[in-house]
């Protein structure tokens, strides 16, 4: 046998929600003309300085330096494959691996400035294999045939 129920269920139903009732046009105006915001203009940003701003001076080729310069970034974008083909030459050596000892010649390139906003400085010799492959890759990234002294 179940307990008698002690209030009745019908007198005790909530109203709230019937009070409410009449509000709900006005929260969802306020709620539409809030969401609305205000129509502040930004002016228009300058473009961005460019990101990437490297000289490759060469040394060894010809009894002058060879300057080699390359700005891109901000409105004029940097073709990613060639960023990421410099970015590999910016790396650090690795130290476990073998190179012919075989002399390129008295070429160096020396890569300073900003690759994608980061630091670069490297020199890239011709003194192994590793230095000759290093040499010919940036200059294949930079789109120009590798300075090379007349033999």
């Amino acid at each position: 046998m179940t307990p008698p129920c002690v209030t009745n269920q019908a007198a005790r139903r909530s109203t709230s929600m019937r009070r409410l009732a009449p509000l709900l046009p006005a929260v969802l105006a306020a709620v539409a003309l809030g969401a609305c915001g205000a129509d502040d203009e930004q002016p228009a940003a300058s473009a961005p300085a460019d990101t990437t701003r490297l000289t490759v001076e060469v040394t060894g080729a010809a009894p002058d330096a060879t300057r080699v310069e390359l700005r891109c970034g901000g409105s004029q974008p940097c073709e990613r494959a060639q960023t990421d083909k410099l970015a590999a030459l910016a790396e650090p050596d690795d130290a476990t691996g073998a190179c012919t000892q075989q002399y390129g010649g008295p070429e160096q390139a020396h890569m300073t400035g900003t690759l994608e906003g980061e630091p670069v400085d490297v020199t890239v010799a011709r003194s192994d294999g590793c230095g000759i492959a290093d040499y010919e890759a940036l200059f294949a990234a930079l789109g120009r045939e590798p300075p090379l002294r007349a033999r």
